[in-house]
Parts: C-alpha cells; structure tokens; sequence
C-alpha cells in the first residue's frame, strides 16, 4: 500500500505499453502483512495492472502463507508448479518449505525432463544473497547442486527489499524484492556478487529457446543495469 509500491506498478505499466508482457511473475510476499488483498494494499496501487488483465504467476512468501490471496487473487493454487512460455521453463518453488521431499522429487524430476528449454526457477527466500535476510543453507545443499547439475540459467529470489546479482557456478541469480515495502540495505560481502543496491525495482525479462534478456529498472523508470544469458540450456 505503499506510494513506491504504485511507483514501481507504474512504471511495470509504462513498460507493458512500450512493448506488450504476456505475464507478470512475483517473488512472493505478494500481500502484507497476512497474505490477504485489500483495496489498499492491492487493487488501488496495482489498478493499472488489472486494468491490463495481464496473468500473474505467482511465488508463495512467507507472508502469503497465513491468508488466501495469492490463490484466489494471483490464480497460484499450488506451492510449487512449473510451466512453459516463450520457448523456456518456468519453475516455482516454495522456499517456505526448502527440504519437503514432495517438492525436492518435483524439482529434481522436472529438471530431468526437460532437455529443451533453458529454465528460469522463482521463488521468495534467497538461496545466495548479500542482504539482511541470510541466504538459505538449506537450499544451497539441497537446491542449488539441482540447478548446476541440470544447467538452470537464471534464479529469481525476493525476501530481501532490494536488487541484487549474484553470479555463482554459471547460475544467475537475480533478487527482485523491491516492490514496495522498504527497502533493505547490501550488508555483507558475497562470492560472486556482481550489484546490489537498495531502490524498489522490478524485471522486464525477455526469454526465448535461445537466450535470456533482463533489464533491470528502478522505480523511476531509471534502467538499472541490462543483462543476456546465452547459450541456451543442454548447449
């Protein structure tokens, strides 16, 4: 509900009309603080992008965990799911629940499967991160050895309230957890770590069979800094 929370919704729309996003993927927390819309926290300052009637993908936060809206509003049902779009694969996880075997089998037969299609995995707390959240141990023994076995390009986090990137064993990983709460500053030094600055911010990410695009941007409308992953996954 926050004045930088219709900033950065503006500026997602400004980009829509520019050039046309077929959907909008969260890294959760996408309700404060119990995981409940309100008019105030949801419809007025994202007015413009319902207005759109853009689909959202969406991943679990741990505070979309207490209440219904990330199922009945953004159309996520499931904790984890995976889907195809634009000639890659979508995989989102619930780091609310990083050792549930359930979503480990999940995880490691997806990757299996998909022998094609780079994959782009989604999800909230941060598997490697230079912020005031630490970043999930559990997901480094568990998770990570999954994405550099099977060739995971690009990892989208949120939890902490910047932006940051982090390049480790030919993994990006990307946190977009500026959306409008404020923000956290960069407290500690990682290996890999390539920005991280404290702003609200969002992604525009362009994703084919061959290549990834990411423009990162502040909520201005201020580029922050551009991005290409090649080649695609399997090469």
């Amino acid at each position: 509900g926050s004045s930088a929370q219709k900033r950065v919704a503006e500026q997602m729309c400004a980009a829509h009309k520019a050039a046309a996003f077929n959907m909008i993927v969260t890294t959760g927390d996408n309700f404060y603080p119990q995981g409940t819309a309100t008019p105030e926290t949801f419809d007025t300052p994202s007015r413009c992008l319902l207005q759109a009637r853009i689909p959202w993908r969406a991943a679990w936060g741990n505070h979309d965990v207490p209440g219904p809206s990330t199922r009945t509003r953004l159309n996520s049902p499931r904790r984890w799911y995976t889907f195809a779009t634009g000639g890659v694969r979508f995989v989102m996880r619930d780091a609310n629940q990083p050792s549930n075997t359930t979503q480990l089998t999940f995880l490691k037969r997806t990757l299996e499967a998909e022998r094609v299609r780079p994959v782009i995995v989604a999800y909230h707390q941060p598997t490697r991160t230079a912020g005031l959240h630490l970043p999930q141990k559990v997901q480094q023994r568990l998770w990570e050895p999954l994405f550099v076995t099977h060739g995971v390009k690009l990892v989208l986090q949120g939890h902490n309230h910047h932006y940051e990137r982090i390049q480790y064993k030919n993994v990006t990983y990307i946190t977009s957890g500026g959306g409008g709460a404020p923000t956290y500053p960069c407290v500690r030094p990682v290996r890999g770590l390539k920005r991280c600055l404290a702003v609200h911010n969002f992604l525009v990410v362009e994703a084919t069979a061959t290549k990834i695009g990411i423009r990162a941007f502040d909520d201005t409308g201020k580029l922050i800094e551009r991005i290409r992953i090649t080649p695609p996954r399997g090469t």
